[in-house]
């Protein structure tokens, strides 16, 4: 019960959240200067390969803290071992740039070692209600950033609220870091190095993707791929689910169950919007690029890309699934996680060369019809490899949705007209129909996975439960 409170709440904070970022994102943009703008691209590079480094030591923290929750002060230790030499590449990247700003370096340096941290680890696996709440504290602090932002336009201001975004998480469990006694923990991590390695690769595989899709079609179908992208940011909700289904699948004993649960709510988030695409594709570009509005290729993508995101959200969930009912703790290449990563790095010449190929005859509509047919392949070696035990995430959820999704897809809904203006008429005037078709998921979803039915009702008793003031 306490555990669908924090989901729950965490879903609200992300819906909050998304509000946020767009505002956020909007004064950053209108704002700062080109030279500016270009640091924060440079520094925003440059800190990804930072967090890549330190990846090799925070993968870890939600697995050792689920076992041994003492040793919290020896991962603090290990993070800031780490978050040094992370740093000393962000300086190196900045240096190819030309860009040695001491006081940007110097909120760098803050920003690594705050990400060192191990507290959002431990309040994913002991206390996700408290997580919820500090993710919306640090929310309100970034929308009431973006005032400051507009009053000092910089680089360097957006960096400080970046910063003061992560305190509140941090600060919340503070304990004085075993620098000598992370040594023999860091060599326990490191056994994880190959692993880590290679998750690395996506962004390889991303990029070169990205590049087919410039061979196939230049830069129009480039601009298409970042429409899609942003469509994506609408399962923004959903993604709040995962690191509490990572954390909870890390400790209970029912792992089959917290998979099904949480997989539903998991899905039906994703349902949601994917339920626009298919009944309104032509107002996510209204929204987006009202420039395209007349682009029947590019709504025909839209379109299809239900499909797609559905895709995504199934292998989203077996993915989390597998790393989160694996019982080691530091994963070796023998391990299912890195056989699954693995598969991907092996068929990456396939989907890419599938890739192009298909943008290339067809346009955008290919290149989402070549998107679902990598998330397909990945998601079912990961199936695969979970076994016989985890088939009802296929039988009693994935299909089901699948099903839901199809039925979306063919049947007839009245909706109501909306207006195509700016984007807050746009959006605002779409939110009866968004209603209706959230409510036409749900009965569907309910009705075709038990899961789903058994999510929602564990959702209503609590309501009906919660004490009214």
């Amino acid at each position: 019960m306490r555990l669908i409170g924090a989901r729950l709440l965490s879903i609200l904070g992300s819906v909050y959240g998304l509000f946020v970022s767009l505002v956020y994102t909007l004064v950053v943009t209108r704002h700062l200067s080109t030279s500016e703008l270009a640091t924060l691209v440079v520094f925003n590079a440059g800190n990804s390969i930072a967090l890549g480094i330190l990846g090799y030591v925070t993968t870890w923290y939600p697995r050792v803290l689920a076992k041994q929750p003492e040793r919290y002060a020896e991962l603090a230790g290990a993070g800031l071992i780490a978050s040094f030499f992370a740093w000393c590449s962000l300086v190196v990247y900045m240096a190819l740039y030309g860009r040695l700003d001491v006081i940007i370096l110097s909120l760098g340096f803050i920003i690594i070692t705050l990400y060192s941290w191990p507290a959002t680890a431990y309040f994913s696996i002991y206390k996700q209600r408290t997580l919820s709440i500090l993710g919306n504290i640090s929310q309100t602090i970034k929308l009431a950033g973006a005032f400051v932002v507009r009053l000092h336009p910089s680089a360097s201001a957006v960096l400080l609220v970046n910063i003061a975004m992560t305190l509140p998480t941090t600060i919340a469990i503070l304990v004085k870091p075993k620098i000598f006694g992370s040594i023999s923990l860091l060599r326990e991590l490191f056994r994880g190095a190959p692993y880590q390695t290679l998750s690395l690769s996506f962004p390889l595989i991303g990029a070169t993707t990205a590049y087919a899709l410039y061979l196939a079609g230049g830069d129009l179908l480039l601009s298409y791929n970042y429409i899609l992208f942003q469509i994506y940011k609408s399962v923004y909700p959903a993604l709040a689910i995962v690191p509490l289904m990572y954390g909870s699948l890390l400790t209970e004993n029912n792992k089959l169950q917290r998979a099904l649960l949480d997989g539903a709510v998991l899905l039906y988030l994703y349902l949601v919007p994917i339920s626009v695409m298919s009944k309104s594709p032509e107002w996510y570009i209204a929204v987006l690029r009202p420039s395209e509005l007349g682009n029947a290729q590019l709504v025909e993508a839209v379109w299809l890309n239900g499909v797609a995101l559905l895709a995504s959200g199934i292998w989203l969930h077996v993915d989390t699934t597998l790393r989160g009912v694996e019982e080691k703790v530091i994963f070796t290449l023998r391990d299912r996680p890195a056989k699954a990563l693995m598969f991907d790095i092996a068929m990456a010449p396939a989907t890419i060369t599938l890739t192009y190929l298909l943008a290339k005859t067809y346009g955008a509509p290919g290149m989402v019809i070549a998107s679902t047919i990598a998330s397909v392949l990945t998601a079912s070696y990961r199936l695969k490899l979970l076994g016989r035990d985890y088939l009802p995430l296929l039988t009693r959820l994935h299909l089901p949705a699948l099903l839901t999704l199809i039925i979306l897809y063919i049947l007839p809904i009245p909706l109501l007209p909306y207006v195509k203006g700016s984007a807050v008429e746009t959006i605002a005037t779409y939110i009866p129909n968004a209603v209706i078709l959230a409510t036409v998921t749900l009965g569907l979803f309910a009705a075709l996975s038990p899961p789903a039915r058994e999510a929602l009702s564990i959702l209503l008793k609590r309501l009906r439960t919660t004490p009214r003031s």
